[in-house]
């Protein structure tokens, strides 16, 4: 008999204009490919804050033991041993001098501790725009 798999229901935000990204560069991607959202513990000094979570992005399939959600009519894939990271995390796309592309931050995380134990954030730069993944940066 087959092991009964449990949905966890990974709670995402994706604000407007990073869903409008993610619908463009997918155009360009085949049937079956979604957007993989992953974290990736013990990072230390993401983003200079001393985090030690870096999420990142990048196109795949999924794999048997991924959650698979709907977030703005697309499919976004969380792996099991990133859901506790990226569940309630916001996902935005930002245009400014300083940086430019995909960013994830996750509020529910709690704020990076002296020792850089907790808390989290990640970028995706232009590189994205290529299909490429992306992390911290």
């Amino acid at each position: 008999m087959p092991e009964a798999q449990v949905q966890t229901h990974v709670q995402l935000e994706i604000r407007p204009t990073a869903a409008e990204q993610v619908r463009r560069l997918m155009s360009g991607q085949t049937n079956g490919v979604a957007v993989r959202v992953y974290a990736q513990p013990g990072g230390g000094g993401c983003c200079g804050g001393g985090s030690a979570v870096q999420f990142g992005m990048a196109f795949a399939k999924p794999r048997r033991d991924d959650e698979v959600v709907t977030v703005d009519g697309f499919s976004v894939i969380v792996d099991p041993t990133s859901i506790p990271f990226v569940n309630g995390a916001v996902i935005d796309y930002v245009e400014t001098l300083e940086e430019s592309g995909f960013k994830i931050t996750n509020p529910t995380l709690p704020e990076p501790d002296a020792a850089g134990k907790a808390g989290g954030c990640g970028s995706c730069g232009s590189n994205a725009e290529n299909g490429g993944g992306c992390g911290c940066g």
